[in-house]
């Protein structure tokens, strides 16, 4: 019998090799899509499965003064933390949560509930705890052998030695970096590159040999070497203090102090201020404004307040926050119609108070002074501040002249000092610029600027016309000190020439020597030019103002320039000669010496030299006196022996030369014996309180300028009616109230 074929199989056979040949063909599609278009990818995943990748954290940078001197660093701190799973029973826990406790000062209650937390391995009861602390906790570890139980983690934190000294140039940081201040400007730098430490894994999960391994090393931040100087910065920020105090201002002021040559910031502070060990304490005055708010401290008005009055506290107002500069923009309109050759030094005007009038506005422009200064020379209008004068003179420059120059101080754009958050200033468009604007720019009003803009502008006329760039950071170092990083300390353009800012210098150094508006920043000695401003500040419903003064030294050859500016005193005073000028003399007093200018007393000062006097305590009389009289100090002797059992004024006071007398007390005399009351010396003349002072026996130390013309007597210390020893200072404090602006 014959088979059959079946013809439908061989087109089964060729549907199913079809089929098979289309998988075939998906597949390899497949694997060129996983081995080749996605290899990277699933590479990655393999190497996550087979090897473990753990971080290895990069030291931060340090911050250094200009010499060196450390001003943001790390130092180790512990993580405290218990295992609650491995606390034995109560008692333990109870032990533990005590402990801890008054180590810690954690509150008992707070550590007993992490404690019954019984399923925990990891229970943090406090963060960056200190050396001393933490040994403290060691000992108690070992104590009651609670090593299973208690731990401790070292992690690094940033640590600053000085506390609040420039913190608001420093800055401080938060878990993801710099928050502000230098620390935010230079992050990148200061933050380093981590490394990382890579383990190998076979397919158990087991590690694998130790040539499976790499190890990547951390490269540590740069250094950051600043142009601060801590003694200067110190300095400052006393003399901001006491502005403050005597002041009564309701805002914060600042002061800054410029190198006008290179631009480099010396020392920049606001005050109050706060400390960046604990950054996130209010100070006093903040902190009462919360108190009195009348929100509940639980509710979210007080906590929006709270941030608020932080953000404030940590603002550098110095760069960050505008003003009016007032008058001292008057040393730029000055030098500006000078080098155009509009005026000269000796051409006069007629200043009537209320004379000057202005095509485009319907009342006279007034100057400060009641009853005008009459007729002036720039040179003498310029020391007085007179309003008048200084519009007269910009008139003859020009609108389109004036803009120039406004443009090329640099008050149309941020100086690119190397801090963050320098706001931009605030001018008059010059499509919109009228004659009335040109009157008012010329005495620095209706236009905003920073305080850091403002003594950069004024440096340019220190250092005899160049705009420089403020900075605050001159190098980057690593680790051993070689340099990564250097500013250039380039100048950006020349604004003005060399002979007009002599020129300028000389006019602003005579009204300081003798009766201008800046008299008090007076500093026997030294040759100081200075412009005071005190300035309408015209976004407040009150009449508040702005007192400011700027100043450089020596003015022929500036090594330092200084600025105060005062936001809203609320003293009886509150002009810039009052609220600012005397504090800027009492920098320049004492930060001159710290870059090696001495003082060179003309015939004039003789009588205002001042020395410091020695410890004669158990030397011989006849030894003690002849030293005294080589120091050029008079000499008293009280009592009838032979050896110094005490001296009045105390070892290491400041007296003048001239008037200075030290008392010795020998033998069985004490102080006591020897006593006078002082006087109440409200409102004399600084001269009459300084001769009523020696008459009495004591000596005097006097806070401001004792030759100004005007000078009186506004506060004392000790208070009048107190009973000293003879010999003992008496320190006065002397302003000269008749100051203009």
């Amino acid at each position: 019998m014959k088979m059959k074929l079946n013809k439908k199989l061989p087109g089964r056979s060729l549907a199913i090799i079809c089929i098979c040949m289309a998988l075939w063909v998906g597949l390899i599609i497949r694997l060129f899509y996983l081995q080749v278009v996605c290899y990277d990818k699933y590479q990655g995943k393999v190497i996550d499965n087979v090897q473990k990748e753990t971080s290895v954290s990069a030291a931060r940078g340090s911050i250094y003064d200009c010499n060196m001197v450390p001003i943001a660093t790390n130092v180790t701190v512990w993580r405290i933390f218990i295992s609650p799973r491995d606390i034995e029973d109560e008692t333990q826990s109870a032990l533990i949560s005590r402990g801890l406790s008054d180590i810690l000062g954690v509150d008992y209650e707070t550590i007993s509930q992490r404690a019954a937390k019984k399923n925990r391995a990891d229970e943090t009861i406090k963060k960056n705890v200190d050396e001393d602390t933490y040994n403290r906790v060691l000992e108690f570890i070992n104590q009651y052998d609670l090593d299973k139980q208690i731990h401790a983690e070292a992690n690094t934190a940033r640590y600053y030695p000085y506390g609040s000294l420039a913190a608001h140039v420093i800055g401080i940081t938060g878990t993801d970096g710099g928050l502000f201040g230098l620390e935010y400007q230079y992050d990148e730098e200061l933050t380093g590159v981590a490394g990382k430490y890579i383990t190998a894994k076979d397919a158990n999960g087991k590690n694998m040999p130790y040539k499976y391994d790499s190890y990547i090393d951390a490269q540590d931040g740069g250094n950051l070497v600043s142009t601060i100087d801590v003694k200067i910065q110190a300095v400052l920020e006393a003399q901001l203090k006491k502005a403050y105090e005597d002041d009564d201002p309701t805002q914060r002021l600042c002061g800054i102090v410029m190198e006008p040559s290179t631009g480099a910031i010396k020392a920049m502070a606001v005050y109050p201020s706060f400390d960046l060990n604990s950054p996130y304490t209010l100070d006093e005055d903040s902190q009462k404004k919360l108190d009195e708010s009348g929100f509940a401290a639980d509710s979210e008005e007080y906590n929006k307040l709270y941030w608020n009055l932080l953000y404030d506290m940590w603002k550098n107002k110095a760069v960050s926050e505008t003003y009016e500069p007032g008058s001292t923009f008057k040393v730029l309109t000055t030098a500006a119609c000078l080098q155009e050759n509009v005026v000269k030094l000796t051409d006069t005007f007629y200043c009537g108070y209320d004379n000057y009038r202005v095509d485009g506005w319907s009342n006279p422009i007034k100057c400060h002074k009641k009853g005008g200064h009459q007729t002036v020379t720039l040179r003498y209008g310029l020391q007085q501040s007179c309003n008048v004068t200084l519009m007269n003179i910009a008139s003859r420059l020009g609108k389109e002249m004036f803009l120039d120059y406004f443009q090329a101080f640099g008050f149309t754009e941020k100086t690119g000092i190397d801090l963050p958050g320098e706001a931009l200033p605030i001018y008059t468009p010059s499509e919109s610029f009228s004659n009335v604007s040109l009157a008012v720019y010329s005495f620095g009003q209706t236009f905003k600027v920073t305080p850091v803009q403002q003594l950069r502008a004024i440096c340019a006329i220190a250092n005899g016309g160049y705009l420089v760039t403020p900075h605050v950071v001159s190098d980057i170092v690593d680790d051993d000190g070689n340099v990564i990083w250097s500013f250039e300390d380039e100048a950006t353009r020349q604004v003005i020439s060399g002979d007009i800012c002599s020129s300028v210098s000389e006019v602003l150094e005579e009204g300081v020597r003798t009766d201008g508006g800046a008299k008090n920043t007076y500093v026997p000695g030294y040759t100081i030019a200075a412009k005071t401003g005190t300035s309408e500040k015209r976004d407040t419903p009150e009449d508040d103002v702005v007192g400011s003064t700027v100043a450089y030294a020596p003015y022929d050859d500036a090594k330092l320039a200084v600025l105060i500016m005062v936001d809203t005193p609320t003293c009886d005073r509150q002009f810039g000669s009052v609220v600012a000028a005397p504090y800027v003399g009492s920098v320049m007093e004492d930060i001159l010496p710290i870059v090696g200018v001495d003082r060179n007393y003309d015939s004039t000062d003789s009588s205002l030299i001042t020395a410091s006097v020695g410890n004669y305590s158990g030397w011989d009389i006849e030894n003690a006196k002849q030293a005294i009289a080589e120091k050029g100090f008079s000499c008293e002797v009280v009592g009838d022996g032979t050896t110094v059992n005490s001296q009045k004024p105390d070892a290491g006071s400041v007296i003048y030369v001239s008037s200075g007398k030290i008392v010795l007390y020998t033998g069985a005399e004490t102080e006591d014996d020897n006593s006078a009351t002082v006087p109440d010396l409200a409102s004399y003349s600084a001269e009459d309180a300084n001769a009523k002072l020696v008459s009495l026996g004591f000596n005097v130390n006097v806070d401001g300028s004792l030759k100004a013309q005007g000078a009186v007597v506004t506060s004392q210390n000790p208070e009048a009616g107190t009973k000293l020893p003879k010999g003992s200072v008496v320190t006065i404090s002397v302003r000269a109230m008749n100051g203009t602006e």
